[in-house]
């Protein structure tokens, strides 16, 4: 009997990545904020607030798109987890008796 144990790994990674991506998009995102465009004078000063004011809220849009990629990811691998037990229980049901708590070969993802 195979379970879904095998995507673990690898679905771990990818949401170490993404959370590793929101947490670098957060850095850019402050130094936005905190950039002060009337340092470049009143001729540039609208269009450079402008300018900051966009990509800061473009950098917080990709940085909660990669925050909630991570949480997908985390919720998926919870569901891959409990339809597995899930799986294993019904099978184990139909077993023999003797055989009723045998556990299943825990696949490791590549």
């Amino acid at each position: 009997m195979m379970t879904l144990q095998m995507w673990t790994a690898t679905l771990a990674r990818a949401r170490t990545a993404w959370e590793e991506q929101s947490e670098g998009l957060d850095g850019p995102r402050k130094n936005l904020a905190q950039a002060d465009p009337a340092l470049l004078g009143p001729a540039v000063q609208g269009a450079a607030d402008a300018f900051l004011t966009t990509w800061e809220q473009r950098v917080l849009a990709l940085r909660d798109r990669a925050s909630g990629h991570a949480d997908a990811l985390a919720q998926t691998m919870y569901d891959l987890l409990l339809t597995d037990q899930e799986s294993v229980q019904a099978t184990q049901g139909l077993l023999l008796w003797e055989d009723r708590d045998t556990q299943p070969v825990e696949a490791v993802g590549p």
